[in-house]
Formats: structure tokens, sequence, C-alpha cells
């Protein structure tokens, strides 16, 4: 009975865990979506297409997500 309970535990954490990783994308998205439309009317004034503007912004989020999901953590004891 108590290895079911450790799964079960573990099945909840890990649902609860890509919940909040999808909250923090979407939030991720729409500041870096904010911020590239920001930059553009700064830069090149006003003129930037919104379909182009949220292309970008999900490139940038999604290599970012990839690089901190792909980060190599270091070992202890290692160098």
């Amino acid at each position: 009975m108590g290895e079911i309970m450790t799964g079960i535990r573990a099945l909840a954490i890990t649902f609860v865990a890509s919940i909040l990783m999808i909250i923090l994308g979407i939030v991720y998205f729409a500041i870096t979506l904010w911020v590239v439309q920001t930059a553009s009317n700064l830069v090149f004034g006003p003129g930037l297409d919104a379909n182009w503007a949220v292309f970008s912004a999900a490139i940038i989020s999604t290599g970012a997500v990839l690089a901190g999901a792909l980060e190599k953590k270091p070992t202890k004891g290692r160098r």
C-alpha cells in the first residue's frame, strides 16, 4: 500500500509541476512579446505586424525555455 501512495504522490507532484511550467511559459511569452513590440517601436517606429511580433516572441521564448531545460548542472565532487 505504501508503494501505491508513493506513486500517486509522485504523479500528483509531476502534474502540478507541469501545470506550473505551462503557466510560467505563458507569462514568459507575454513578457517577451511586450519587449519585442516595445523594442520594435523604439527602433523602427510603429508598423511591426502583430503576426511577426508573435512569431519572434515565440522563437525567443522557445529558445530560452529549451536552453534552461538543457543546461548542464554541475555534479558534486567533480569539476
